[in-house]
């Protein structure tokens, strides 16, 4: 029940995060001064780790991303992906149905696979060893897959890396589960993540605002999480439909080049 001494309340929690997140922005413009808060801290630590036990999950992504038209309309483009990992066999599938692009990925743990349905082709090339090592390069080249972020952090990524103010807003509630709601600042971005509360602590949902661009453009998704999918033997293999044709892979060195340097 939102009573006035709650809303009075939130009021000055939301006031004491703001000027949080504002306190480092004049060091952030000459400097890497870092602020974050022990308790939001803990929280992203505690996602990390335990994203990092998974061995098989599958999520579901419902994203939507701002752009802005040369007739300066700012317009939003929806996309639905589900990804789906096997990490001890170093395997992955997502697929994506949107308002811009539909594509599948298939990653088998020797060769990438990405299937665009709207154009009828196909592009299969020789891939990294593992997964740490697609995602790294992916990166690397380029190339854009829904919730490669998350990917990233599940292997060896640190979400903490380029923030300078962190705070720990309050809780939340993201289709019916009860998080934590975490606001970041980078040097050109501010972004929030929910996290889920208790034994799971899952990203639930993420909103990314772009600084210093017209309109402030905003990218977010919110995230459904299933730790025990089914996985057959088709769902890591890629059969061309009839009629699709196989295309060469732009600058597949590029998907190999940080391999020399391990794992990322």
């Amino acid at each position: 029940m939102n009573t006035p001494q709650t809303k009075k309340s939130r009021a000055a929690l939301l006031s004491a995060a703001l000027l949080a997140l504002s306190m480092p922005l004049a060091a952030q413009d000459t400097g890497p001064a870092q602020w974050i808060s022990p308790e939001a801290r803990a929280v992203v630590d505690s996602m990390s780790a335990y994203l990092r036990t998974l061995k098989t999950f599958q999520i579901e992504g419902l994203s939507s991303r701002d752009e802005l038209t040369a007739l300066g309309y700012k317009v939003q483009n929806n996309e639905r992906s589900v990804l789906t990992v096997n990490r001890q066999d170093n395997k992955l599938r997502s697929e994506v149905t949107g308002d811009i692009r539909n594509r599948t990925f298939i990653y088998d743990g020797d060769r990438l696979t990405i299937y665009s349905p709207d154009d009828a082709v196909f592009a299969r090339v020789d891939a990294p060893d593992s997964l740490p090592k697609l995602i790294g390069g992916l990166l690397n080249a380029g190339i854009e897959m829904p919730m490669i972020d998350v990917l990233y952090q599940a292997g060896a990524g640190n979400l903490m890396e380029d923030v300078r103010g962190g705070v720990l807003l309050g809780e939340s509630n993201i289709n019916g589960v009860s998080c934590y709601h975490l606001a970041f600042r980078q040097a050109t971005i501010d972004w929030q993540l929910w996290v889920e509360k208790g034994a799971r602590p899952l990203p639930c949902k993420i909103l990314i605002t772009t600084r210093y661009e017209v309109g402030d453009p905003q990218y977010q998704a919110t995230l459904r999480w299933n730790l025990q999918p089914k996985i057959d033997s088709s769902t890591f293999v890629f059969t061309p439909p009839k009629g699709v044709n196989e295309i060469p892979f732009n600058d597949p060195a590029s998907l190999k080049e940080v391999t020399a340097g391990g794992d990322r």
